[in-house]
């Protein structure tokens, strides 16, 4: 039979992409290996080989390790002296549209690929939890003769194989806790004193921070979850330096010695557990209000509203009527003779500079205004328009029904019916992002659904005048 190189055959295949031709017509039959459950294309039957023909489990491998990867267990009659080599991706779904390029060596018709770049592709898909991780694989496959080299269109999927990444040197544990001369050194007591983490795995931010209020001289060490649940001191992170160690930053080890807050007040602790570092940062006395002088009231300090810092972590909130490109400021005090923030460029920062200028909204509503103090001075400002929603309302949990604003009082109402035996709950402009809930004394952000005890028609009216306790009442006609 006469022998057609594959990558002549593909040539030619791509010139005449409209031909109905079977394109293993002039391909002669597979030459098999014994290997079974192979992917097969063109005359080519690739599948799975050796390491990775059962979970990998990178953390029993040498760091750099040959692991056999995929190899071919069939393919068509090719040239005298050519061979082929793969092009592995892996992707975290099946149809591949997030991928990495998995590195790897060709011979014999097979490839294999370094312990370490198998780790370090799984990583960039999954982040560094050292957990199971189901990848999809696929090959390209290439044609070498001699100095040429063709290539298969198409890859071949090949399937699913879990990999485990090696893990950290350091073991993350979810939470952390202050304990110390802040909580009487008692294990009950800690609950109140967890650390604050964002909501990636641990690995891929180990960054963890609290911020609260250390009477004199406190000392604590860092307790981490394991430790709080087995009430195990042997388990607790200390310092390297010394016992009652004042410095700002330092590295972590268990057993190792306490840590001080010189003086009282404030202060905010970061861990990065990944590097077992800390740092310490005192604030001092903290201001639960800001104040919101502008336009809006004459600029009058007597009847200005103000921002509270309701959960104690340097974050401001309140709601002030404003209109359009009419300026106001933030200020520490309810003079000039604090710390006055002022416009510190895109992004919503906010400047300290005696030059800033002042703030303004685009267009004339009822906004939330929301400061950050705990990191660089920023804010927003949110447009907002108040309803109720819930199983009580005509609208159920599908619509809002829309709440009227007095901009005289600041006060939103509605009239309407409501189901007895049934809640609802407050939000602003249709979405979730903002609502309130709890009590009506007392609403909270979030807070649980509001029930209606006795059907009928009711006025309700929400007060967000006063942030210290955002307020509403239901009164039935």
């Amino acid at each position: 039979m006469k022998k057609i190189s594959l990558y002549t055959t593909l040539f030619l295949a791509a010139c005449l992409m409209a031909c109905t031709e079977d394109f293993n017509e002039e391909v002669a039959a597979p030459q098999s290996y014994p290997e079974e459950s192979a992917q097969t294309m063109n005359g080519f039957a690739i599948a799975l080989d050796g390491g990775f023909t059962s979970p990998v489990v990178l953390g029993n491998w040498e760091e750099h390790a040959a692991i056999q990867a995929v190899k071919a267990t069939a393919t068509p009659e090719m040239a005298e002296g050519a061979s082929i080599t793969f092009r592995l991706q892996i992707s975290d779904t099946e149809n591949f549209t997030k991928i990495r390029e998995l590195p790897s060596h060709s011979e014999n018709n097979a490839a294999v690929v370094d312990a370490a770049d198998l780790n370090q592709a799984v990583k960039e898909l999954f982040g560094r939890a050292p957990s199971p991780r189901a990848i999809h694989l696929r090959a390209y496959i290439y044609i070498l003769d001699g100095n040429s080299t063709s290539q298969i269109p198409d890859p071949l999927v090949l399937g699913t194989l879990t990999v485990t990444p090696v893990a950290p040197e350091v073991i993350i544990e979810q939470a952390y806790y202050l304990i110390g001369d802040i909580n009487g050194w008692n294990w009950a007591n800690i609950e109140a004193h967890k650390f604050a983490h964002s909501d990636k795995d641990v690995y891929d931010d180990p960054v963890f921070t609290i911020l609260t209020e250390f009477g004199t001289d406190s000392n604590f060490k860092i307790a981490p979850q394991s430790a709080k649940d087995a009430e195990n001191w042997d388990f607790v992170w200390g310092n390297t330096d010394s016992d009652g160690f004042t410095g700002t930053e330092g590295n972590l080890a268990t057993g190792g010695g306490s840590m001080k807050i010189a003086g009282t007040g404030w202060a905010r602790i970061t861990l990065n557990m990944m590097e077992l570092t800390y740092t310490v940062e005192v604030i001092g006395e903290m201001k639960l209000q800001l104040y919101v002088p502008g336009d809006h009231q004459g600029w009058n300090f007597l009847t200005v509203p103000i921002l509270y810092n309701r959960n104690f972590d340097m974050k401001y909130d309140g709601y002030i009527y404003l209109e359009s490109e009419k300026e106001f400021k933030f200020t520490s005090e309810p003079n000039w003779n604090g710390t006055n923030y002022g416009n510190g460029g895109a992004g919503g920062l906010l400047s300290t500079a005696g030059d800033a200028l002042n703030l303004t909204v685009p267009e004339t509503g009822f906004y939330r205004l929301w400061v950050d103090l705990s990191a660089i001075p920023a804010y927003t400002a949110t447009k907002t328009e108040w309803g109720i929603i819930g199983d009580a309302t005509a609208g159920g949990w599908d619509n809002s029904t829309p709440m009227t604003l007095n901009t005289e009082t600041g006060e939103w109402t509605v009239t309407t019916p409501l189901l007895g035996g049934k809640v609802y709950k407050f939000r602003a402009n249709d979405a979730w992002e903002i609502n309130l809930g709890g009590s009506l004394s007392d609403l909270i952000y979030g807070g649980n659904d509001i029930p209606v005890s006795e059907e009928g028609t009711y006025t309700i009216t929400l007060n967000l005048s006063d942030p210290t306790a955002y307020k509403a009442t239901a009164v039935k006609q």
